[in-house]
C-alpha cells in the first residue's frame, strides 16, 4: 500500500492522541466480538462476579463480562454453569481474544465444510440460494485481444434489493458465439475463454446466468497476424477496458526522433511503420495519461497492448455519508471511510485518495482546539464539541451500469469518464482513552504511534457496500487554480451502519514475519501491513492493518512488539471478507518506508512493498507461534536515475533522456516504471527494462497540440516532479516463477499491463497485482518545486535541466 493511504487510515487517531483516557465498551454479539452474559448485576471488583476465574469486573460499565487465559476458559465444559449459549450456540464455537472469550469468526468455506455450509458475514450458515439472485454483471464486460490469446471473466451477483450475493456454484458460463471458446467446466465464480476467431468489432460474446439472472461480455477479437514490417498497437481505458479512439501513437528512434505516427481508430487499433532500432512507442490523448514503452526495434514484440488510465483530478465524484449505530459510550468514537483501490494503485492520485481535508475547531475542558482530518474521517469526542460524522470518498472513473441524469446511456457516461463503480468501506469503533501516551509537543514519531494503535483495533468493526455506483464531474479550480472538490451535492448517498447484523469486528489477530527491510539513507524505519481482498471489478478493499517500527535498535529487522516472541513480527488486526465479499482472494501488502524525507530535504519519499497472496484463509495467532510468512527480499530503492529536461546535451545526458548513472544494484527487478506528475495531476509514465537503464530512453517531444507533462504547467516552466520505481512481475503457473520482462508485459498476449491487478499478480512500491504473476518492487525520488506541490527544487550546478533521484 503506498504511503499516503497509510497514513490516512490512521490520520484520524493521531490527531486526537492527546485526547485519549482509559474505559472499555460492552460490543454486541457478533463474530468476532466479545460476548458478556453476566449472570448477575452491578460490580465493583472481580470477586463481586460468580467466579473471578470465568469473569471480570468492567469497572467503567459495572459489569461482570466472561474472561480467558485460553480457548478452553470459553468452553462448556470449563465454564459449566456459566456457559456461554453464544459460544454453544456458534459452529465455531468461541476463542480467547485479549483476555475476553468472543464469538469466532470464520473466514473460508472450508472452515465450514465439515457442517455442510459457507462462511458467510464470518458466521458458518446455510448456502445462499440460487433463486435469490435476480442481476449479475460479468467483470471484465468488455474484451479487446488477440486470437489465439486467454481472457478470463468474473461475475457478482446481486438480489432483488440490489444487495451483493455470493453464490458458492457460482454461475453457469457460455460461449455465444464462435469467436471464444469456453475453457475448463464452464461453472463456478470465474471462468476463462479462448479468444478464438477474428471479429469485426466488438458482439456479445460471454454469458453468465447464476439463478434466474444472465449477464453478458462483449469481446472484440483481432487477427493473430500482423502485417510484415508493421507494428500494431491496441489503446484502451485500462479502468473500463473500451477501445480508445483518437489516441495518437508515436514511434522514435534512439535520438528521439519520430519515425512513424498515427491515430488510433474506433476499434483503439493502430498499424504504424516498425522500428529498425531501439528506441520507445508513445501514446498520446489529452484526457489520458500518457505512455512511453522503450522499445528494442527489431528484436521487440510487434503487437502492443497498450492501456492508459484517465486524467484522475479531471471529473470527480465518490460517495458521502456518515456513521449510523455508533456506541453511545463516553470513549471516544472514530473510524475512517473509503473506496477501494483500483487495481494499479501505482496510479492512484494522493488528492482523491485522501478528498480535500478539513479544519475542525471545537472545546474541551474550556480550551478551544483545532485538528485536520482528511474527508473519510468520523470522530465524535464526548465532553467536547467535536462532532465530525460527515465522511465522504472520492472514487476514479471506470465501468457503470445505468447513466447518470445528464447522459443517454451509461456507454456515454463511461466514454466521458463521467461515472464509476467501487466498493465503499469503513473502519469504525471506540478508543480507549489514555490508550496512547499523551503528544505534548515537538516531533511525534508516527510509526511509534501507528504501532501503538493496532491493539486499539480490537474494538474495531468493517462495515462494506460492495457496489457503489457514482457519477463524476468536471472538476472545478480555486482561485489559486487549485482542483476544487468542495462540492459534493452530485455524490451518491451511502451510510455505514454499524448495527450488530450490519458490520464486523476485526477478530483475527496474527503475526506476519517481515522480511529483512531495505536501507535507504539509513534503515528504513517502519513496515505497515494492509489486509485486504481484492474484488474482480472492484479492486483493493482494506479489512485490517498491521504496523512495525524499526528503532530500537535500527537495523534490517523490525523492533519486538508487545505479546509477541521476538524482533520481525508484526501484529495485524483484520476482519474476514463479509457482505458479498466472500469468494475473493485475501492478501497482505507489506510496505517498508523511511521518514529521512521528512527530515532532510534533499532525500526523496522512498518505500518498498511486498504483496502476499497465498492467504487461502486468515488465521488467529495472537501470540506468533505460526506467524504468517511473507517471501522476500524487498527491492533497493531505484536510486541514481536522472532526466534532461532540455532539448540540448547537458550534464552527462542527451537532450530528454532518462537513464541511471551507473548501473543501479536491483538484481531481482525487471521493469523500471518513471512517473511525471503535472500541476493538473496529469502523468507522462515511462517504462523499460533495467537491463537498459544506463543506457536509458530518449523522450519524444509530444505530437503538436499535445502539453509537455514533464513540465509542471505553471508560468514559471517549472519542472514536474518525477517518481521512480523498480518492479519484478512473475509469471504464474510456472515451476520457477518466471520473470518477466518489458516485453512480456506490453506484447498482446492476455498476460499484459491491463490485467496487472488480478487475482494472481501485482505492482509494488504502490501496489498491484496480475494475473501474469506476482509483482514487487521499489520506489524513490524527490520532487521538484511547482506551483502547488511541496518539495526541493532542480539544484544549482547540474546543467541541461537535469534532475537528480535519491
Amino acid at each position: 500500500m503506498n504511503p499516503p493511504l497509510r497514513l490516512a487510515l490512521f490520520a484520524v487517531l493521531l490527531s486526537f492522541s492527546s485526547l485519549w483516557s482509559a474505559c472499555e465498551v460492552p460490543a454486541p454479539l457478533v463474530p468476532g466480538e466479545p460476548v458478556d452474559t453476566p449472570p448477575t448485576g452491578a460490580c465493583q471488583v472481580d470477586q463481586d462476579c460468580p467466579d473471578p476465574g470465568l469473569f471480570f469486573c468492567d469497572t467503567v460499565t459495572s459489569r461482570c463480562l466472561a474472561a480467558c487465559r485460553t480457548q478452553e476458559d470459553c468452553t462448556a465444559a470449563k465454564r459449566g454453569e456459566h456457559r456461554i449459549s453464544e459460544c454453544d450456540g456458534n459452529a465455531l464455537g468461541c476463542r480467547c481474544d485479549s483476555s475476553r472469550c468472543v464469538v469466532a469468526q470464520c473466514s473460508a468455506d472450508a472452515e465450514c465444510a465439515a457442517s455442510g455450509q459457507v462462511c458467510r458475514n464470518g458466521r458458518c450458515g446455510a448456502a445462499p440460494e440460487a433463486s435469490t439472485v435476480t442481476a449479475c454483471r460479468v467483470t471484465p464486460d468488455f474484451v479487446v485481444g488477440r486470437e489465439g490469446t486467454l481472457a478470463r471473466f468474473s461475475v457478482l451477483a446481486m438480489d432483488a434489493a440490489g444487495r451483493a450475493v455470493v453464490v458458492p456454484s457460482g454461475a453457469a458460463w457460455t460461449a455465444l458465439d464462435g469467436s471464444v471458446a469456453l475453457e475448463g467446466s464452464g461453472t463456478g465464480v470465474e471462468s476463462a475463454f479462448v479468444l478464438s476467431a477474428a471479429t469485426e468489432g466488438p458482439r456479445e460474446s460471454v454469458r453468465a446466468r447464476v439463478g434466474g439472472a444472465a449477464c453478458t461480455a462483449r469481446v472484440s477479437v483481432l487477427e493473430a497476424a500482423v502485417a510484415p514490417g508493421k507494428l500494431r498497437a491496441v489503446v484502451k481505458d485500462e479502468l473500463t477496458g473500451r477501445p480508445l479512439a483518437g489516441a495518437v501513437v508515436v514511434v522514435a528512434d534512439g535520438q528521439g526522433a519520430v519515425t512513424a505516427t498515427a491515430t488510433t481508430d474506433a476499434s483503439g487499433v493502430v498499424a504504424l511503420t516498425a522500428p529498425s532500432e531501439a528506441g520507445s512507442v508513445s501514446v498520446f490523448h489529452e484526457d489520458f495519461g500518457y505512455l512511453t514503452v522503450a522499445h528494442e526495434g527489431a528484436g521487440g514484440p510487434m503487437d502492443l497492448a497498450l492501456p492508459l488510465r484517465r486524467n484522475p483530478a479531471d471529473r470527480y465524484g465518490g460517495y458521502k455519508g456518515t456513521f449510523r449505530n455508533m456506541s453511545t459510550s463516553q470513549d471516544m468514537h472514530a473510524g475512517l471511510a473509503g473506496l477501494s483501490a483500483p487495481d494499479a494503485v501505482t496510479e492512484v492520485s494522493a488528492s482523491l485518495l485522501a478528498g480535500p481535508e478539513r479544519r475542525v475547531a471545537f472545546t474541551m475542558g474550556g480550551q478551544a482546539r483545532e485538528a485536520t482530518l482528511p474527508a473519510g474521517a468520523y470522530v465524535v469526542l464526548p465532553g467536547s464539541t467535536l462532532n465530525a460524522t460527515d465522511v465522504s470518498a472520492q472514487g476514479l472513473a471506470g465501468v457503470c451500469g445505468t447513466a447518470p441524469g445528464d447522459f443517454e446511456s451509461a456507454e456515454a457516461a463511461m466514454a466521458a469518464g463521467a461515472c464509476g463503480t467501487r466498493t465503499a468501506w469503513a473502519l469504525g469503533g471506540d478508543i480507549p482513552l489514555n490508550a496512547l501516551p499523551l503528544v505534548s509537543g515537538g516531533a511525534v514519531d508516527v510509526g511509534q504511534l501507528l504501532a501503538q494503535t493496532i491493539p486499539l483495533l480490537r474494538t474495531f468493526s468493517s462495515s462494506v457496500v460492495r457496489d457503489v455506483e457514482y457519477r463524476l464531474k468536471e472538476t472545478p479550480e480555486t482561485e489559486t487554480g487549485a482542483p476544487d472538490f468542495r462540492d459534493q451535492t452530485h455524490f451518491t448517498a451511502v451510510d455505514h451502519d454499524f448495527q450488530a447484523e450490519q458490520r464486523l469486528g476485526l477478530g483475527f489477530q496474527f503475526a506476519v514475519r517481515v522480511p529483512a527491510l531495505p536501507s535507504y539513507r539509513g534503515y528504513m524505519d517502519s513496515a505497515a501491513v494492509l489486509g485486504a481482498v481484492r474484488v474482480p471489478g472492484r479492486g483493493v478493499v482494506p479489512l485490517g492493518l498491521g504496523m512495525g517500527v524499526n528503532t530500537t535498535p535500527a537495523d534490517h529487522t523490525t523492533d519486538t512488539q508487545a505479546g509477541l516472541p521476538g524482533p520481525g513480527l508484526v501484529s495485524v488486526r483484520m476482519a474476514p471478507a463479509h457482505h458479498g465479499l466472500e469468494g475473493s482472494p485475501y492478501e497482505l501488502m507489506i510496505t517498508a518506508s523511511s521518514s529521512t524525507a521528512s527530515e532532510d530535504a534533499t532525500a526523496g519519499a522512498a518505500s518498498s512493498v511486498l504483496i502476499h497472496r497465498t492467504l487461502q484463509k486468515l488465521p488467529f495467532d495472537p501470540k506468533g507461534g505460526t506467524p504468517v510468512v511473507v517471501g522476500g527480499p524487498f527491492l533497493p530503492v531505484p536510486e541514481g536515475a536522472r532526466y534532461n529536461y532540455n532539448n540540448r546535451e547537458g550534464g552527462g545526458l542527451e537532450g530528454r533522456q532518462l537513464r541511471f548513472i551507473g548501473a543501479p544494484e536491483l538484481p531481482a527487478a525487471t521493469v523500471l516504471r518513471a512517473v511525471f506528475t503535472n500541476r493538473a495531476e496529469r502523468r507522462w509514465v515511462v517504462l523499460m527494462d533495467v537491463a537498459r537503464a544506463a543506457g536509458g530512453v530518449r523522450l519524444p517531444v509530444p505530437p503538436e497540440g499535445f502539453e509537455d507533462r514533464t513540465y509542471f504547467g505553471d508560468t514559471v516552466g517549472s519542472r514536474s516532479p518525477m517518481g521512480m520505481q523498480a518492479l519484478v512481475a512473475r509469471r504464474t503457473g510456472t515451476s520457477a516463477g518466471a520473470a518477466m520482462n518489458l516485453h512480456g508485459l506490453v506484447e498482446a498476449d492476455g498476460v499484459d499491463l491491463e490485467h496487472l491487478g488480478e487475482a494472481r499478480g501485482g505492482l509494488v512500491g504502490a501496489g498491484l497485482r496480475a494475473s501474469a504473476g506476482d509483482v514487487d518492487g521499489a520506489s524513490g525520488g524527490r520532487p521538484e518545486r511547482g506551483a502547488r506541490l511541496e518539495g526541493e527544487g532542480a539544484r544549482p550546478g547540474l546543467p541541461g535541466g537535469q534532475r537528480p533521484l535519491g
